[in-house]
């Protein structure tokens, strides 16, 4: 039962480790796309309503 617990934390560990590690690479990247982008506010685009009725638009 020891060598089981041992070799189950061992797993873990790993996996916590690799998950840790592709957390931080993410954070870091997108803390970067974040600095090197200007926050623009953009007025949203005005939808245009077609002239035509639903009637015609369908042929």
């Amino acid at each position: 039962m020891d060598r089981t617990t041992r070799a189950v934390t061992e797993i873990i560990d790993a996996q916590t480790e690799k998950r840790e590690i592709k957390t931080a690479r993410l954070r870091k990247a997108r803390l970067e796309r974040e600095a090197g982008t200007q926050v623009k506010a953009v007025a949203p685009k005005s939808k245009r309503v077609s002239a035509k009725s639903p009637a015609k638009a369908i042929k």
